[in-house]
């Protein structure tokens, strides 16, 4: 696959490449020769080659998608069976109520598509935060049994996970929308990190020894892609 490309020259001692709009845009390294130059940005353009086919090739989670610039009721489904209605109306402003199996919620002319989507996106959250708890709390109980101080369920854009210090751990909402053992190597990631704060090979020996298969899920969970 072949990319419209420009080239930077730097100081930098070695060779990046970043998508930059419609094409990559190549930062050498300094003091290279010519067959040099030639060479990092061969394999540069194959390696975003490569990124581009595995980034389309993804699986988008964005179970609101039917719900743009559109009112009336959407079903969503999440992995584990869980079913959860949003009933869309217009309204003065964005508000939301609690209903049996869901939200009843008002749409305000203020509201972006992208404001919109984070908004229903808090419902969920908020709607799932307590079993995500729970499954957190027993895989801790089956494996590290750390301090955790914090769980959180919410969206985000770029990642699934997170640890802050102290044994505070975020989970990304979409994690409802992958398979089981996924959301489980996620949680298992992030509460090595209470005893590892980075990807040291002592982290990765701690859940090699409660995973040993991780690998092949880290794999998997790159298949799926985060709406921007």
């Amino acid at each position: 696959m072949d990319f419209p490309y420009r080239i930077e020259r730097t100081r930098n001692r070695t060779s990046s490449a970043t998508f930059q709009g419609d094409g990559v845009l190549i930062r050498l390294a300094g003091r290279l020769s010519a067959r040099e130059a030639q060479r990092h940005i061969t394999s540069l353009l194959r390696r975003m080659a490569r990124r581009f086919t595995d980034h389309h090739a993804s699986q988008i989670i964005d179970p609101f998608h039917a719900l743009q610039n559109e009112f009336g009721t959407l079903q969503i489904i999440t992995e584990d069976g869980a079913i959860w209605q949003f009933m869309v109306t217009e309204g003065h402003r964005t508000s939301a109520k609690r209903a049996s199996n869901g939200w009843t919620v008002r749409r305000g002319p203020e509201s972006t598509d992208a404001d919109f989507r984070k908004f229903l996106w808090r419902l969920l959250s908020i709607s799932e935060q307590l079993q995500m708890e729970e499954m957190v709390h027993r895989i801790n109980e089956q494996t590290f049994r750390a301090f955790i101080a914090q769980v959180r369920l919410r969206h985000m854009r770029s990642r699934f996970g997170s640890c802050a210090p102290k044994g505070r751990i975020t989970l990304n909402t979409a994690l409802l929308f992958v398979p089981e053992k996924l959301r489980t190597y996620v949680i298992i990631h992030e509460l090595a990190h209470i005893l590892h704060s980075n990807h040291s090979r002592a982290f990765w020996a701690s859940v090699s020894k409660v995973l040993p298969a991780y690998e092949k899920y880290r794999r998997a969970l790159k298949t799926y892609r985060l709406r921007d």
